[in-house]
C-alpha cells in the first residue's frame, strides 16, 4: 500500500491528484482513460458533487503533503467483460487532527451489497493506523443508513456519539482494536523475493534474451511502467475489435499481473526485485520479444514471463490461468 495506491483482494483505490479532480470536472470518460478503467453506470456515487471535487482540488493546492489524505477512487480491477471499473469513490477528511483520522467512502448503487464498501473501509483502516500519529479512525453517518453502519460495524468500529454535522452520529475505532484484529491478514500478500543471485525460473528460452536486456534497464518510475502497460493494452483491444484472434482477454491478464506486482513494491523492496518486475511489465508492453502480440498465439510468452516472475516472488496468487 503506498502514497498513490492502495489495493486489497478486488479493488484498487488510486489517489485523486489536481489533474484527475481537474478531468474529473470536465468530462468522467476521460478520468477513465487517464486511470485505465471504464465508469459504472450510475456515476458519481451519493455525496460526490461539483462542490465536494473543488473542495479537494483546493487543499490538494495546498502542498504536496496533502497526497494520500483526501480522496480516492476506488477501481474494481476485474468488473464486466474482465475490463477495470470505477465504482466509487474513498478516502480521509484531511490529515489526522491530534491522532484522529476520519475517513468516508461512495459507492455507486450497481455496486452495492457486494461487499466492496467493507473492503474499502478496512483497507482505509489500515493505511490510517499504518502511520504512527494515528490514534483512532472515525467515521460520520446518518442514523437512518442502516447499511452504511452496518459496513462501519463489520469493520469494527463502535458507536462514539452525536457526529460534527446536525442530525449526524460517529462511530470510530481505535488502534488497540486494530491491533488485536491482526491487519495484516487482510493486507494484500507482500513479496518474498530471493537472493540478489538467484535467477528467475521458468522465462522461455526464447524469451530470455530480451528479459535479460530489459534486467539491465535503469529502473523506472512505476506510473511510467503502468501507462505504458495500458497504452498496450488499449492497442490490442482496439485490433481485437477487428481480428477476433488477438487475445485481449490474455493482455488484460498479464497487465492484471504486472500491476499486482507493482502494488506490492513497498519501500523496502530490494532494486533487483523492482528491476525484475519492470522486466516484466516492458517484456509485455514491448513489440520486441519475437512474435507480434496481435499474432495468434503473440502473448503466450509475455504471460509466462509474467508467471515466472510472479512465481519467483512469492506471489503465486496472481499466476494468469489463461495460458
Amino acid at each position: 500500500m503506498t502514497v498513490r495506491r492502495i489495493t486489497t483482494d478486488r479493488l484498487d483505490l488510486i489517489t485523486a491528484t489536481a489533474q484527475h479532480l481537474l478531468v474529473a470536472q470536465q468530462d468522467m470518460s476521460k478520468l477513465g482513460r487517464l486511470l485505465g478503467a471504464d465508469v459504472a453506470t450510475g456515476w458519481p456515487p451519493q455525496f460526490l458533487d461539483e462542490a465536494a471535487l473543488r473542495h479537494t482540488l483546493d487543499q490538494l493546492h495546498r502542498g504536496a503533503d496533502q497526497i494520500g489524505w483526501w480522496m480516492r477512487y476506488v477501481v474494481l480491477r476485474r468488473g464486466p467483460n474482465d475490463r477495470p471499473v470505477i465504482i466509487g469513490s474513498a478516502g480521509y477528511k484531511g490529515a489526522p487532527q491530534a491522532g484522529v483520522l476520519e475517513l468516508g467512502y461512495g459507492i455507486v448503487e450497481e455496486y452495492r451489497n457486494r461487499g466492496f464498501a467493507t473492503e474499502v473501509t478496512r483497507a482505509l483502516v489500515d493505511w490510517g493506523f499504518d502511520h504512527d500519529e494515528v490514534t483512532e479512525v472515525v467515521a460520520e453517518t446518518l442514523p437512518e443508513l442502516g447499511a452504511s453502519i452496518r459496513v462501519l460495524e463489520k469493520a469494527g468500529f463502535a458507536p462514539a456519539g452525536d457526529g460534527g454535522e446536525p442530525g449526524t452520529v460517529r462511530y470510530a475505532k481505535a488502534r488497540a482494536v486494530w491491533q488485536a484484529e491482526g491487519p495484516m491478514s487482510r493486507r494484500v500478500p507482500r513479496l518474498t523475493p530471493p537472493g540478489k543471485d538467484i535467477a528467475v525460473a521458468g522465462i522461455p528460452p526464447i524469451a530470455r534474451a530480451v528479459f535479460e536486456r530489459f534486467l539491465a534497464e535503469p529502473l523506472r518510475d512505476a506510473d511510467s511502467l503502468r501507462a505504458e502497460m495500458r497504452a498496450h493494452v488499449e492497442r490490442i483491444e482496439a485490433a481485437a475489435a477487428e481480428n477476433p484472434y488477438v487475445d485481449d482477454v490474455l493482455a488484460r491478464d498479464i497487465a492484471r499481473i504486472c500491476e499486482g506486482l507493482l502494488d506490492a513494491v513497498i519501500d523496502s523492496t530490494p532494486e533487483w526485485t523492482r528491476l525484475q518486475i519492470q522486466a516484466a511489465a516492458r517484456y509485455f508492453a514491448t513489440e520486441e520479444d519475437g512474435d507480434s502480440d496481435l499474432s495468434i498465439g503473440g502473448l503466450d510468452e509475455d504471460a509466462a514471463v509474467a508467471n515466472a516472475v510472479a512465481q519467483h516472488l512469492g506471489r503465486g496468487d496472481l499466476l494468469s490461468d489463461l495460458l
